[in-house]
């Protein structure tokens, strides 16, 4: 029997451990905090549901990130699921700038005001949230949102997924879809 468990020097340990974490398969997101004009925008894929009473998400910026900077001063943000259509967003607003959406970037396209912070039009959906609470996570902080404001979208739409650091893309028809066994929310 082969055993695949490693002890490993911390920085081999980082990058062994992003390469592994990467085997857990995510949706891909953008969240958005706006304070006193001032947007800052990141992609992201540590988002988590977390409670149903009171309604909670889960999710953990870099403190490194531009949206971090208005973290201790803004008071809602938005969590946008993103579909395959929107490669381009993600890539943009996780730092790969692309000439094609820099010239769809211009706020009024890009953006809806419909919700207590800005989100992302033609999004799968949507949560915007107050942040409740926000505690250090090490490089990263953990965010407490509470859920106050849901947009789905009425297009039946393909989400974005994130796997082994490249993106992937639903290929199985619904009607092909196995059902869970349980509800995992009871």
């Amino acid at each position: 029997m082969t055993n695949n468990i490693k002890s490993m020097q911390q920085p081999e340990l980082i990058q062994e451990y992003r390469n592994t974490i990467g085997l857990f398969a995510t949706g891909v997101t953008v969240l958005i905090i706006e304070y006193q004009g001032q947007v800052r925008c990141m992609t992201a894929n540590a988002v988590s549901s977390l409670s149903l009473d009171p309604v909670q998400l889960l999710v953990c910026p870099s403190k490194k990130a531009a949206f971090s900077e208005l973290l201790h001063k803004g008071a809602h943000f938005t969590v946008n699921i993103l579909g395959i259509h929107q490669e381009d967003l993600s890539n943009y607003f996780a730092g790969a700038k692309t000439e094609t959406v820099e010239n769809e970037t211009h706020y009024d396209q890009l953006f809806s005001n419909a919700f207590s912070a800005p989100r992302l039009k033609d999004c799968i959906a949507s949560f915007a949230c107050r942040i409740s609470q926000q505690y250090d996570g090490g490089d990263h902080w953990i965010v407490l949102g509470e859920v106050i404001e849901l947009y789905k979208n009425n297009k039946e739409l393909e989400p974005l997924l994130f796997f082994g650091g490249k993106y992937h893309y639903p290929a199985i028809p619904d009607d092909e879809h196995i059902q869970p066994a349980a509800d995992p929310y009871k």
